[in-house]
């Protein structure tokens, strides 16, 4: 009976150790994919070096528009793609290693493995995330302040992207004495990264503001020299304040007032000092200047059609048509978030608890609210646009009852070889981009288009093809040269590079260095 008894335990601890042993490999491997994919997602790295550019340009060189276009570029790359790769389906053997890990690490007293609770951050930083792009401060502060009190991996980058970017949109909300509280935390726990230098940088970039300003205040200067100094120092509600106080305004503090008004989000209110400003005749370089604010606004903060068209015309009325080209070419690289969507077609389901599914739904709230700031703004524009009698063009392509005849086979052939070939890239999430070249390195693609460039992960390609299939052919290179030339490249399953999906001798994925016509 005791022989049954030991060999039945010995039998039973085998089995226990054998099935813990590989629920925790598959367990390992799954946090080594989501590592992976998350990083690429996330890209905290270039996340930082764009913020460090928008606060160059925010304190040292705000009339800087292609640096503006091409921070606008990257930062939609950042968070904004497809996150079906990140959705963990934990079997009911990797719940179980996920257990004997979390057992053995509460042991050595270590913070436990929380592979779904990374999850759903990521999601909530990507919302975040985009909720600052589109200058809703105040969302997004609020959703970066919950993400702080409910990440558990406090040295994480995670926390370190909250803090940093929270500390950011307090800043732009004016709440600074908050904003230092929370770049100071970065710098504290994390020191020598990124994150604290760029915690750094907002910081003296603060401290000189203030320093200068309380130089003027004491020196009694005038209020036209405190108004620009508030202005370059990024504090836009004392800046409009201080203008208020003057009787007149010359057309330099005009645009200064229009700007400060458009960091504040009063974008209608802005645009219309812009088109005044455009109009008169005195200053042709705050002409140029305002002009190029209706053109960026136009293309990426409030889209509107007639407002680009008569700024384009503008533009070249003033001699100033290339930036009009260049704005034009930097729109045509950004990427349309897919988080948007994602959250709100995601439904409540029974996997959820109580406190996730209010949590959603209070996201998806925010997020209609969200639109429909933007279409308040976007008809308080149209009323500016109208009002000012700038030709209209309409939002979107009527339809017709009839349709337009067919132009004659000539004229379609004479446009179509005016038109310059290009490479459409296209994405895992159906997003369209148009480039000149792609360039690989390691795992980020970059989608290269005149002056700019669009960073994104490499796995998120699904083809590259020509724009003119019939007469373009793409090259695609290695380190040893030209590989080949087709039409049309596919990535498939593997990551390997095929003319076509059933297609043999596949281009190696690690090889591929670009793709070129």
């Amino acid at each position: 009976m005791k022989k049954f008894f030991f060999f039945s335990l010995f039998g039973f601890l085998f089995l226990f150790f054998a099935m813990a042993s590989e629920a925790i490999v598959s367990v390992k491997l799954q946090e080594l994919r989501f590592g992976i994919l998350r990083d690429q997602l996330m890209n905290y790295e270039l996340s930082s070096q764009t913020l460090r550019e928008r606060l160059k340009q925010m304190f040292l060189s705000k009339d800087d528009y292609m640096t503006e276009v091409k921070v606008n570029i990257l930062e939609s790359g950042i968070m904004n793609s497809e996150t079906e790769g990140l959705d963990l389906k934990m079997s009911w053997k990797d719940k179980f290693g996920l257990y004997v890990i979390n057992s053995v690490r509460f042991l050595n007293l270590k913070s436990p493995l929380e592979l779904e609770e990374q999850q759903k951050t990521i999601i909530r930083l990507q919302f975040a995330f985009y909720m600052e792009r589109t200058r809703k401060y105040p969302i997004a502060s609020k959703k970066y302040q919950e993400l702080e009190e409910s990440i558990t991996a406090t040295l994480s980058d995670e926390m370190a992207f909250t803090l940093l970017h929270h500390g950011y949109c307090l800043v732009m909300m004016g709440d600074r004495d908050k904003a230092y509280v929370k770049l100071n935390k970065a710098i504290d726990l994390f020191p020598g990264s990124h994150y604290a230098e760029n915690a750094s940088l907002l910081i003296s970039f603060l401290e000189d503001g203030q320093k200068k300003k309380e130089e003027l205040k004491s020196k009694k200067k005038s209020p036209e020299e405190l108004a620009y100094s508030l202005f370059q120092s990024g504090d836009y509600e004392e800046t409009l304040k201080t203008l208020e106080s003057l009787p007149t305004l010359t057309n330099d503090q005009s645009y200064i007032k229009a700007r400060s008004m458009e960091e504040l989000g009063k974008t209608s209110n802005a645009v219309k000092e812009y088109i005044q400003l455009v109009k008169q005749k005195e200053n042709k370089e705050v002409a140029i200047r305002a002009n190029r604010r209706l053109l960026l606004i136009g293309n990426f903060y409030q889209e509107n059609k007639s407002l680009v068209a008569f700024s384009k015309e503008e533009a070249t009325k003033l001699g100033d048509s290339k930036a009009a080209e260049n704005i034009e070419e930097g729109k045509s690289l950004v990427l349309k978030p897919v988080i948007i969507e994602k959250i709100l077609k995601t439904e409540s389901s029974s996997n959820l608890s109580k406190e996730e599914t209010t949590e959603l739904n209070q996201i998806k709230d925010e997020i209609k609210l969200s639109l429909e700031d933007s279409k308040q703004e976007t008809k308080n524009l149209a009323l500016v646009v109208s009002e000012e009698k700038i030709p209209l063009v309409p939002e979107t392509s009527p339809t017709t009852e009839k349709k337009a005849e067919a132009p004659p086979k000539n004229v379609s052939q004479s446009k179509e070889a005016n038109v310059p070939l290009k490479l459409k890239v296209k994405l895992r999430d159906g997003r369209e981009v148009v480039c000149d070249e792609v360039l690989i390195e390691g795992n980020l693609a970059s989608l290269k288009l005149g002056s700019f460039g669009l960073n994104l992960p490499y796995d998120l390609i699904v083809s590259v093809q020509s724009s003119q299939p019939k007469k373009g052919k793409i090259k695609i290179g290695t380190n040893t040269g030209v590989a080949g030339e087709s039409s049309k490249w596919i990535q498939n399953q593997s990551g390997d590079w095929v003319l076509s999906k059933d297609s043999e001798n596949p281009v190696t994925r690690a090889d591929v260095k670009y793709f070129r016509l």
